[in-house]
């Protein structure tokens, strides 16, 4: 049993090796402690049964995602049933109001460049899109007068860019 209490746990191992010099001070801590000995001695266990089950310094990591919205399901169904009875639908807008321009931006997923239409009277800005299985219709009041529209439109989102007047 001598032969056990003089070799070196694998606490005490990796205490020296992290700070050269400290191996030695818990093992005289181990001496004078019967309570600080029992400690290291279930530490030294519990390392070696992680080790005996192959336990891995790498954490298991699982992947997944949900998706949950804020519409019940019989609204979702009903949204559909209308859009296939070809009903006007009316797309997310974002309006920016920025330094010297105003930034308009729009989801119009399955549409092509060439199916958007937008127009610009004072302080509106008019977006119509349509296709074979959708139509997109939104009627924009700006909070100045706008000049000079740029449109950008990529993956279903169309950028409307265009600088204040006065500015």
């Amino acid at each position: 049993m001598k032969e056990k209490r003089d070799e070196e746990s694998i606490v005490e191992g990796v205490v020296d090796e992290i700070l050269p010099g400290i191996g030695g001070l818990v093992k005289k801590l181990k001496k004078t402690s019967p309570e600080f000995e029992r400690r290291i001695e279930e530490t030294d266990r519990e390392i070696k049964e992680r080790l005996a089950k192959g336990y891995s310094p790498r954490p298991r990591i699982k992947y997944g995602f949900s998706i949950h919205t804020l519409v019940r399901e019989e609204e979702k169904k009903r949204d559909v049933e209308n859009e296939k009875e070809g009903e006007i639908l009316e797309p997310i807008v974002d309006v920016f109001d920025e330094k010297d321009h105003i930034r308009v931006i729009a989801e119009l997923p399955g549409m092509s460049e060439d199916e958007i239409y937008v127009e610009l009277d004072g302080r509106k800005i008019v977006i119509d899109a349509s296709n074979k299985e959708r139509r997109y219709h939104k009627m924009i009041d700006l909070p100045c007068d706008v000049k000079d529209v740029k449109k950008r439109y990529k993956n279903g989102i169309l950028e409307l860019e265009m600088v204040k007047s006065g500015t």
